[in-house]
């Protein structure tokens, strides 16, 4: 295995600075100078400069990707460096004004925004003065609007996710979001199902399955819902929620956060991403101990900011009382194919489960050493750490497009030959360690490439690979999503939080099977299903898939 560390600020190519230079540096910084910004701000933060050479080493190393707030915002006078931020909307026209002025607030800070809509009486129902409500989905078309006319300077375009739960009576009406013709089209949406649903739906409760049906039609229509398992997320929380019995309501906008929300807190959590490409460079040094203390100085750096400002006080609460973290990864496919490691293979499953048992294992560590250097803060006192949650798995995919091109989060590439399509500019892509091997055969020519195009970024069809070649240089659609399910399922278990966890559905898929596929994610465990695709990369970028630019950690 390749262990030897590359130079620093390797990661630095022309595509990386084009992403960078399109929204994310301060008037006359390149990459180095922003590192620097970030990280001094973070030393500072914690009352220790002393700790600024090692968080730059973290970044400058490519073992750590920072998230998009905290490239444009740490340490600048601009923004405030969070990637996600969820909210409550009680059930008083009062409360709704409050939290879309929260989430306007919240959007252009810098952040993904959502709310739980789940607690607002359905359309027709008996309000005051013996009026009739006109149900959460029409309060939907303010924050649609809202998310259409809030911007946030030239970072990114504001983005917005509602959740619904399955067996409220609105479900069917909240699931014709984004169809043509509907009045909201900006924001995303999820539904959150409880096993007891599930369980009726499965033994053949015929309302239940009605709705289930349109909620996978929908997915296949239109990527969207997003799925939330309720129960898995609870009953697999943070012990300290589990304890004082702070429910999880909601996801946020990439669906890898799991933290509770009320009337007087609005979850926010800071990400980061240690690169798996480079796993064996960092593994057993103290790279995800101090990743930990990074996260916990920019979540000191939002407190700090955050403070005073209007709307913004739920947020600011949570932050202080609950420090939530989220650490994830980026670059599991690399590492695989880097290694001539199948996807779908027992060595896979293998580096699957020990690769996040340590990264959780080395957080828990640094919490604590956090907590006795610091404190905890309230919710955790007793507890002995300074963070409530420590991993969330983000989709990263502008991040990893930053750190030298690599997977983006567990999801497995999308193609080996394309152009992609980021939110700061596009890109010809071909696979770096497809481009080595074909070098290593002599096959690396023009002709080949271009059968690859043709192929929608496949290699199957070349006749200089072997089987076991073709296999590593699997794409994400063609690789058996059940085995994504499988993999997601197994790394849950060391993960306090959850996973953007996207599934690439063949289009020629039967109902039945991704019904199957659904069924065994929620039995097994998984917390929350991002998008699901239905087509090639090419297709996907032909119609500008959207990306989760806000959590691209």
């Amino acid at each position: 295995m390749d262990t030897i560390t590359l130079a620093p600020y390797h990661w630095v190519t022309p595509e990386s600075r084009t992403v960078l230079e399109r929204g994310y540096l301060l008037e006359g910084e390149g990459p180095q100078e922003a590192v620097r910004r970030v990280t001094t701000a973070a030393a500072n933060r914690l009352g220790r400069p002393d700790l600024q050479p090692k968080f730059e080493e973290l970044v400058a190393n490519g073992w750590m990707s920072l998230s998009s707030p905290v490239w444009a915002n740490m340490g600048a006078s601009r923004g405030l460096p969070i990637s996600c931020f969820g909210s409550y909307v009680p059930d008083s026209m009062a409360g709704i004004t409050k939290t879309l002025s929260e989430c306007i607030m919240m959007t252009k800070n810098g952040g993904g925004t959502s709310a739980y809509f789940g607690h607002l009486r359905e359309r027709g129902a008996s309000i005051n003065n013996n009026g009739k409500s006109s149900g959460p989905v029409s309060f939907l078309k303010m924050f649609d609007a809202m998310i259409d006319t809030v911007s946030q300077g030239n970072v990114r375009r504001g983005a917005f996710a509602a959740y619904l739960d399955i067996e409220h009576p609105d479900v069917e009406e909240f699931l014709k979001i984004k169809d043509i013709g509907n009045a909201i089209q900006n924001i995303f949406f999820g539904v959150s199902v409880t096993n007891a649903w599930m369980e009726e739906m499965v033994a053949g409760d015929k309302a239940k399955r009605a709705t289930w049906a349109k909620v996978l039609h929908s997915r296949q229509e239109k990527g969207l819902p997003y799925i939330l398992f309720a129960d898995n997320v609870n009953d697999q929380a943070a012990d300290v929620y589990r304890d004082k019995g702070m429910r999880v309501y909601n996801s946020n906008l990439c669906s890898e956060i799991a933290l509770p929300v009320s009337d007087d807190e609005s979850f926010v959590c800071c990400l980061a991403s240690m690169n798996l490409e480079l796993y064996e460079e960092w593994k057993g040094t103290d790279a995800v101990h101090y990743a930990i203390w990074f996260l916990d100085a920019v979540m000191e750096e939002f407190i700090q900011k955050s403070a005073g400002q209007p709307y913004m006080e739920r947020t600011h609460n949570f932050a202080k009382r609950h420090r939530a973290l989220g650490l994830g990864v980026m670059g599991y496919h690399a590492y695989l194919q880097k290694n001539n490691i199948p996807f779908e293979s027992m060595e896979a499953k293998q580096f699957n489960s020990s690769a996040f048992r340590y990264i959780r294992s080395e957080a828990e560590k640094a919490s604590a050493a956090l907590a006795e250097a610091y404190g905890e803060p309230e919710v955790l006192k007793g507890y002995g750490r300074r963070n409530t949650t420590l991993m969330a798995v983000a989709p990263t995919t502008s991040s990893s497009a930053i750190l030298g091109q690599t997977s983006p989060g567990i999801e497995p590439y999308s193609s080996n030959y394309y152009k992609v399509g980021l939110s700061k500019g596009n890109f010809m892509r071909k696979n770096k360690f497809l481009t080595a091997l074909l070098q290593e055969k002599g096959l690396d020519k023009e002709e080949i490439w271009q059968s690859i195009l043709l192929k929608n970024g496949s290699v199957q069809h070349l006749d200089g690979l072997t089987a076991h070649e073709k296999e590593v240089f699997k794409t994400f659609r063609e690789i058996n999503p059940r085995e994504i399910i499988i993999q997601a399922a197994a790394r849950q278990k060391f993960i306090d939080q959850s996973q953007s966890l996207n599934l690439n559905i063949p289009p020629q898929m039967p109902v039945k099977e991704v019904n199957a596929l659904m069924i065994e994610a929620w039995k097994l465990g998984v917390k929350s299903l991002y998008y699901q695709r239905s087509s090639s990369v090419a297709q996907e970028m032909a119609n500008k898939f959207k990306e989760c630019v806000s959590c691209a950690s």
